[in-house]
């Protein structure tokens, strides 16, 4: 296919997900970015903006932000096709582009939309909340299948939610064109969401049964000197970064801005810490990357 050439619009970025999950916050962090923000166009229009902006000179078109939610889906019986129109016109630009999809759980959604009282835009005298959500993660699944960003926005206030999107769009170096982020966690509290490798090292000694390291993280002296005294906890660090140096090439061939790791242990304080500040320290010479310990305060 041959793209077409554009010498005025350099970035697209598409907004979506479900209701509730944080659009709205989203594409005010983008424009604190300098983009042009439109709210809620559906696919269709948004090609008609494609077809204008590529032909166009005007400098407010030169970063583009668009979100896309289910009140403009909902109303074209096609809009699985639509969609896929939508993907095959922006492949055809040289346009850089990127959707983040945005999610939250059934639980979470439930309760922000009880604690605002806004309603659910599917909700309807025969559709309740829960069952309007369930409807809506159904109906956004085409979306999220061509978002190449996925944000879990279930422990995130609005404040936080703002940062993450500043730092993933803003950070870039020449070191190349992928951001991976590299989180620890803790299982007893969920396996993000949003992971693309899940590195489980609770095998390995923990720091937790000895009750002078049991306050303390993989960050501190003594606890990194308690695992590192585990021959074990080596031979985990080299195989993770033996498999990463591997498949991250593959990712950044396959046109991918973004990547997440997560390595766990069982808190998410010790073992998965020490670990991620060491993968970190490893890649961050090669790639952009963003280092995130989910389960410390």
């Amino acid at each position: 296919m041959v793209k077409e050439k554009n010498t005025t619009i350099s970035k697209i970025i598409i907004i979506t997900g479900l209701s509730g999950s944080g659009k709205s916050i989203a594409l005010a962090a983008l424009e604190d970015l300098g983009y042009f923000c439109i709210d809620n166009l559906s696919p269709n229009l948004i090609i008609d903006i494609l077809n204008e902006i590529t032909s166009s000179k005007m400098k407010m078109y030169k970063k583009l932000a668009i979100s896309i939610d289910i009140r403009s889906i909902k109303l074209d019986k096609n809009y699985k096709q639509s969609i896929n129109k939508l993907y095959n016109r922006i492949n055809s630009t040289n346009i850089d582009n990127i959707t983040i999809y945005l999610q939250s759980t059934d639980k979470v959604l439930l309760s922000r939309f009880n604690a605002t009282r806004r309603l659910h835009p599917l909700t309807t005298n025969t559709i309740d909340l829960q069952s309007a959500i369930k409807k809506e993660s159904d109906i956004m699944i085409p979306l999220k299948e061509h978002s190449n960003l996925i944000i879990d926005t279930d422990s995130l206030q609005p404040i936080e939610l703002k940062r993450q999107i500043l730092s993933k769009i803003s950070k870039t170096t020449e070191k190349s064109s992928i951001l991976i982020k590299v989180q620890s966690f803790g299982y007893k509290n969920n396996i993000p969401s949003d992971s693309d490798f899940v590195f489980d090292v609770r095998c390995l000694k923990n720091p937790f049964w000895e009750k002078k390291l049991r306050n303390l993280t993989g960050k501190d002296k003594s606890v990194i000197s308690y695992i590192e005294r585990d021959e074990t906890a080596e031979a985990m660090r080299k195989s993770i970064i033996t498999f990463l140096k591997k498949w991250i090439p593959k990712f950044l061939n396959s046109d991918r801005k973004y990547l997440t790791i997560s390595i766990g242990c069982t808190g998410g304080k010790h073992r998965s810490v020490y670990i991620t500040e060491k993968v970190c320290r490893e890649l961050n010479d090669k790639y952009n990357i963003l280092m995130e310990h989910r389960d410390i305060k």
